[in-house]
């Protein structure tokens, strides 16, 4: 599958998830030392640059399951669009299947965004390689649908 078929794919499946609201982005009792709350108050999951996503990758695990959802349509766009600036979220998509957070964060998402992001880890398998966590993290995800 292109580039732009999956990117498409990832924005109609997640257009019309809502804002998590400000209260909902950074899991209670733990510190932000990257300034995620700052970054991703009153953002949509569009328009984020790469670099910018990737400094404040650690909201791979502090985001709660609802900025999770919101967000990772943001993350999967910047790998896709630009990995060498993306960079270690290459790694934390895969990883984001099957971390202790997982079940809790994909019990949000819709069937067809499972699809999506099963779509995001066979672009990321066949593009760059990355065989052993995105195709663990894909046979989860496949059977989840």
């Amino acid at each position: 599958m292109i580039k732009e078929a999956i990117i498409r794919q990832i924005e109609e499946a997640w257009a019309d998830v809502s804002y998590p609201g400000d209260e909902n982005i950074f899991t209670p009792d733990s510190y932000d030392d990257e300034d995620i709350v700052n970054y991703f108050h009153s953002t949509t999951w569009r328009g984020h640059e790469p670099v910018a996503l990737r400094e404040h990758s650690s909201a791979f695990t502090f985001f709660t399951p609802a900025a999770f959802h919101y967000w990772l349509p943001a993350f999967m766009i910047a790998a896709i669009e630009n990995p060498d600036e993306a960079d270690v979220i290459l790694d934390y998509i895969p990883r984001s299947v099957s971390n202790q957070y997982a079940r809790e964060r994909w019990l949000l998402f819709t069937e067809t965004q499972r699809n999506a992001a099963a779509a995001y880890l066979r672009f990321q398998i066949e593009t760059f390689g990355d065989r052993v966590e995105s195709e663990k993290a894909l046979a989860i995800l496949e059977s989840s649908i």
